[in-house]
C-alpha cells in the first residue's frame, strides 16, 4: 500500500455553498480524481474544486 494521507477536497456547489469531503490518497491529484469519481457534481464541474488540503500534520502540504 502506498503512503496514503488524508486530503480534504473543498468545492462550491451550484448555489455557491462550500462543501468538503475527505479522501485517503497518495497525493493531491489522486484526491481530486477520487472526488471526481465519488461526487457527480464535481465530475460534471471539475473546476468547482477550489482547495485540496493535506490533513497530515507532518507534511504541511497544500495544493490548490
Amino acid at each position: 500500500m502506498n503512503d496514503q494521507k488524508r486530503y480534504t477536497v473543498s468545492y462550491r456547489d451550484a448555489s455557491s455553498q462550500r462543501i468538503e469531503s475527505c479522501y485517503y490518497a497518495s497525493d493531491a491529484f489522486e484526491a481530486r480524481v477520487l472526488a471526481m469519481e465519488a461526487v457527480p457534481y464535481i465530475r460534471n464541474h471539475p473546476h468547482s474544486i477550489d482547495l485540496i488540503r493535506c490533513e497530515d500534520a507532518k507534511s504541511g502540504e497544500i495544493a490548490a
